[in-house]
């Protein structure tokens, strides 16, 4: 495998970063099944257990954020959606997503480019932000894949992985959109 490795260790707020979705009111936390050697004297077992994990894609997702920033500060050329946090993949021809490449001709000037070849219309993405190259994007037909791999993230704490998950129900309250609220109906 070509590349470096970077292992770090940071304190996050995991229960934040691993919700997964809300289905009604309850919302569902991503968790991954690890398996554990348990010692209990001189015996050994193994465990199965699910733990809470922050998804590679969530970790992915801050890297860019954060080399959008260091880019930026050094002067380096950053589109504006990478600048604002919002990672595109350009799948979708739409002319917000390629405002930055205007001196090109914008939407029109980008298919073009993708009808002469597909290494034009990469150079098009990536020619303005660094951070492109990084995340990954998709063209139909081709797909430039992400040259950042981000496994799952299990939560530790004190050197330990943390087990067990909390429900949570949200109650949501909208008496303007209740029919009668407000005019003494039930």
């Amino acid at each position: 495998m070509r590349g470096g490795f970077l292992s770090a260790r940071v304190v996050v707020n995991a229960k934040a970063m691993n919700i997964v979705e809300a289905i009604g009111n309850v919302v569902r936390h991503r968790k991954a099944t690890l398996v554990y050697r348990v010692r209990e004297g001189q015996n050994e077992r193994y465990e199965i257990r699910a733990v809470p994990v922050v998804s590679g894609e969530t970790l992915r997702r801050a890297v860019q954020r954060a080399l959008a920033e260091v880019a930026e500060e050094v002067g380096l050329l950053v589109c504006g959606w990478c600048r604002w946090g919002e990672f595109v993949k350009h799948g979708v021809v739409l002319d917000e997503f390629f405002c930055d490449v205007e001196g090109e001709g914008g939407v029109a000037g980008f298919e073009e480019a993708a009808g002469r070849g597909i290494y034009e219309a990469e150079r098009l993405i990536l020619g303005p932000c660094i951070v492109e190259d990084v995340g990954g994007f998709l063209i139909p037909p081709e797909e430039g894949a992400s040259v950042l791999g981000v496994g799952l993230a299990p939560a530790v704490e004190g050197g330990r992985v943390l087990c067990g998950f909390d429900v949570q129900f949200h109650v949501r309250r909208a008496p303007g959109a209740q029919p009668g609220a407000g005019r003494g109906g039930a």
